[in-house]
C-alpha cells in the first residue's frame, strides 16, 4: 500500500507546488484507491471494491474541479462508512 500512496502524496504535493489546487481532491482519492486495490493483494479481498469505488469516485471528481470537498467527503466518509457496516455485516454480526 505504501508505493502508490508515496508516490500519490509526491503527486499532491507537486500540485500545492504549482498552485494547481483543483485537482488534489481527486488525485488523492485515485492514489487512494489504487493503494487499496494494491493492499488487497495481501488482506481482504473486500478491500478492493473499495478501492475501485475511490478511483471511479476521483475520476468522477476531474471533471468536477471545484467540487472536491464533495468528494472527499463522499469517499473517505460515506464510502468508508458503508464499507465498515458491509465488513461488520459480513463478518462480525452476531
Amino acid at each position: 500500500m505504501a508505493i502508490p500512496l508515496a508516490a500519490g502524496g509526491f503527486f499532491v504535493l507537486a500540485l500545492i507546488h504549482y498552485s494547481d489546487w483543483v485537482y488534489v481532491a481527486p488525485a488523492c482519492l485515485i492514489f487512494y484507491g489504487l493503494a487499496l486495490v494494491n493492499a488487497s493483494k495481501f488482506t481482504l479481498t473486500d478491500i478492493r471494491y473499495l478501492g475501485l469505488l475511490e478511483v471511479a469516485l476521483g475520476c468522477i471528481s476531474m471533471y468536477y474541479p471545484h467540487e472536491g470537498l464533495y468528494f472527499w467527503a463522499a469517499g473517505f466518509g460515506v464510502l468508508h462508512i458503508i464499507y465498515g457496516l458491509i465488513m461488520w455485516w459480513k463478518y462480525e454480526r452476531p
